[in-house]
């Protein structure tokens, strides 16, 4: 009896397998019988749905999804096919939140804005960008941080209290009360000539304008005139006097009257004016020394 030996081997290598006409050959890991036809190799025992040469299905079917997303199509094998997939709502609204609670597979089942509670103590070496007056204290002494009172200032005894004041020139009273002035500023009324301090606030209120006065003068006019002052000879009660210079005041004088001059002494020889005491003394006028000189 003789013995009938068939090809073998693995689905893996069929497809470089080549058979003679009318020579079999069996697949191991299928279990598909093929044999030659002199130029390919026959399937003998095909699957019942002939699955290795079908164009699709002869029924189509609905491939779907469930629970967390949701989704169909249908696939008879003819093409590809794809699956739009809708996710559930987790019952958290849309928005940007900082703090989620997700459950173990990942899925988000809350979300809420993280609230100063949520934050962990740090201590202050562990803040990075918190500068280095945050270690000081609050206080007035060396080394600390003032802080402002309820009145918005410094403590006077760190900053004593400091006034910058503004001049303002108005032309009524109108403006002056229309002023953005502060206590302290001071405002010049060209209508009255006169200086106000403001020395309470609203600068709107009249009241809280103060007049600033000034010290009375002695000297009220000057030969009955006031303002600036420009005086003549008349003014003073010079009217006759005119302004002469030592040079010409005597060239050609024309005495009146009983002009006076001082005596020369006796021995004196010189241009100096002789006064009739001067004569006298000579012995000029002596009647003893007159000469008659007769008659016409």
């Amino acid at each position: 009896m003789g013995i009938i030996k068939l090809k073998r081997g693995n689905n893996a290598n069929l497809a470089g397998l080549s058979l003679q006409d009318g020579e079999p050959a069996f697949v191991l890991d299928t279990g598909k019988l093929y044999v030659g036809n002199g130029t390919d190799k026959i399937l003998i025992n095909p699957d019942q749905a002939n699955a290795e040469t079908a164009t699709k299905l002869k029924t189509a079917r609905t491939i779907g999804l469930s629970g967390d997303a949701t989704g169909n199509t249908s696939f008879d094998g003819s093409a590809n096919a794809t699956i739009t997939v809708v996710l559930a709502n987790s019952g958290v609204a849309a928005g940007t939140y900082t703090k989620l609670t997700v459950d173990s597979k990942g899925r988000v089942t809350s979300a809420t804005q993280i609230t100063a509670a949520d934050i962990p103590a740090l201590t202050l070496a562990k803040i990075t960008d918190a500068g280095t007056a945050a270690s000081k204290n609050t206080g007035t002494a060396a080394g600390n941080i003032p802080v402002l009172g309820s009145d918005g200032k410094l403590d006077t005894g760190i900053l004593p209290a400091l006034a910058i004041n503004d001049t303002f020139v108005v032309a009524n009273q109108a403006a002056m009360l229309a002023l953005t002035a502060e206590v302290g500023d001071i405002a010049v009324r060209t209508d009255l000539s006169k200086c106000y301090i403001l020395k309470a606030s609203p600068a709107s209120t009249l009241a809280n304008w103060q007049e600033l006065l000034t010290p009375t003068s002695p000297v009220q006019s000057v030969a009955g005139k006031t303002g600036t002052i420009t005086l003549v000879a008349t003014d003073v009660g010079l009217g006759n006097v005119t302004n002469e210079s030592k040079a010409t005041m005597f060239a050609n004088a024309a005495l009146t009257g009983v002009p006076t001059a001082p005596t020369a002494s006796a021995a004196t020889n010189s241009t100096q004016i002789a006064t009739t005491a001067f004569v006298k003394a000579q012995g000029y006028l002596n009647t003893s020394s007159i000469i008659d000189g007769g008659t016409f």
